[in-house]
């Protein structure tokens, strides 16, 4: 009898070992994405926890007004680098455009600290944004080389709890520094952090599984067919297509459009963040401090709704979503109300309701924000959907814009009534939006289903 060939043995020993190993590596991928994705949200949000030191600055001439200006600024940003790092990432890969960004939003904290103009504040804002925007296409190629499309809606949700730990961490970390440093020293600690971050992940960061010596995700799918059943592994539509051939499908197509406007509304509801330490500090009277680690109940609520969509996601149909997702912005829209008529409440129980009601608010609005619009662009953008989550989010930053630069000066010449109505009405359109695009996704499943 001829003895088993080392080959032979070696390739089916290390068969069942393959999953396990695969496994721990998707665990330290989504380990790695999670605390990069926190770091540059921890920077993102240094100028938010220290807004009420900026405004109180009496050498920087900064109010509610110039400070929603400068936000604007912030969403300017945002879109650059999103037309820059969408199909930025195709060409550099995943990894190397997340540490890029990672690098480039510490830098730009830097530059931030030691800015004493309204002028360098909006560069170095701008700057910061346009880098931090490469973090989102990064980690959609990254999710699409390392994990299947029935573990992307627990995927995303996961990841985007880590921009809540993100803002978590600057209100409570950077509020409690605020009463020992001065607001310049905060935005260096900001950057020193995430220093540590990107040493991190230079390490740990892989770009594909080939790269960590591991069988592609595409080479298991097919092992995982047999042979025998005669069931090929279909390939992606938008496999073989040019980057701009891939943009002619996106702009024929009904979903593209409808997720597109449910991100402008939804975006404006989420920058409503920017603004609570603000509102808090003004209506409740609290202090730079207390405000901003007061404003971390909305980041909180958001945080405990994607954990729990990380659980139910996946596991509910496309027309039980349309269901969940509705009445969960139907409740932003009230909780919202709750604060535009906040004056009919006792006033020692209004600082209570306000907290509180932010903390629902941001439970409401996340789940709908950030996970239906990642499963698509992934799904639907196939190779190209880091540069498909990149143009969704322009159409978000580009309503931030206006929402920024006039929210402020509404808060500031009309008081924070007028602002909460307005923000009322943008919650409702993203409802309908919202409700439209699930229902047109729907639709669509059951079509190719049949």
């Amino acid at each position: 009898m001829n003895e088993p060939n080392q080959d032979d043995w070696e390739s089916d020993m290390a068969k069942p070992r393959w999953s396990h190993v695969f496994l721990r590596f998707q665990l330290l991928m989504l380990t790695s994405m999670y605390i990069g994705y926190a770091a540059l949200m921890l920077c993102r949000n240094t100028i938010i926890a220290c807004s009420v030191q900026l405004v109180e600055d009496p050498t920087l001439d900064i109010d509610k007004e110039s400070f929603g200006h400068l936000m604007a600024w912030h969403s300017a940003g945002a879109i650059l680098g999103k037309l820059v790092t969408g199909p930025g990432t195709g060409l550099l890969g995943g990894r190397r455009m997340f540490l890029l960004a990672l690098s480039l939003t510490a830098i730009a904290n830097i530059g931030f600290a030691f800015s004493s103009t309204f002028f360098l504040f909006a560069a170095f804002n701008f700057f910061g944004q346009a880098a931090k925007a490469g973090g989102w296409p990064a980690m959609a190629q990254l999710v699409r080389s390392w994990f299947p499309k029935t573990r992307y809606g627990q995927v995303w949700s996961v990841i985007a709890t880590s921009s809540r730990v993100g803002t978590i961490a600057a209100g409570l970390l950077f509020g409690f520094l605020l009463t020992m440093l001065e607001w310049r020293n905060v935005f260096l600690v900001s950057a020193a952090l995430t220093g540590g971050v990107i040493i991190a992940l230079y390490a740990t960061l892989k770009q594909t599984p080939k790269d960590a010596g591991l069988p592609s995700l595409q080479d298991q799918e097919k092992e995982s067919v047999p042979e025998e059943s005669g069931v090929p592994v279909p390939a992606h539509a938008l496999e073989n297509t040019t980057l701009l051939q891939a943009c002619w499908s996106f702009a024929t197509s009904g979903r593209f459009w409808l997720i597109g406007m449910s991100i402008v509304f939804l975006t404006v509801c989420m920058d409503f963040l920017n603004f609570i330490p603000l509102y808090l500090s003004e209506e409740l009277k609290l202090s730079s401090d207390n405000a901003a680690q007061a404003g971390t109940a909305f980041p909180w609520g958001m945080f405990c709704a994607l954990l729990l969509t990380s659980f139910y996601y996946d596991r509910l149909s496309k027309f039980q979503l349309i269901c969940v997702i509705g009445c969960q912005l139907v409740f932003s829209c009230l909780a919202i109300l709750v604060l535009w008529r906040l004056d009919v409440v006792p006033e020692d129980a209004r600082a209570a309701t306000a907290i509180v009601t932010i903390f629902l608010l941001g439970l409401a609005i996340s789940p709908a924000y950030y996970v239906p619009m990642s499963v698509f662009s992934v799904a639907f953008g196939g190779k190209h959907a880091g540069f498909l989550v990149a143009i969704i989010d322009i159409f978000g930053y580009a309503a931030a814009i206006l929402f920024n630069f006039f929210g402020g000066t509404i808060a500031q010449n009309h008081g924070w009534g007028i602002f909460l109505s307005g923000l009322l009405a943008v919650a409702l359109m993203a409802t309908i939006s919202m409700v439209s695009f699930l229902l047109l996704d729907w639709r669509s499943s059951k079509q190719i289903a049949s």
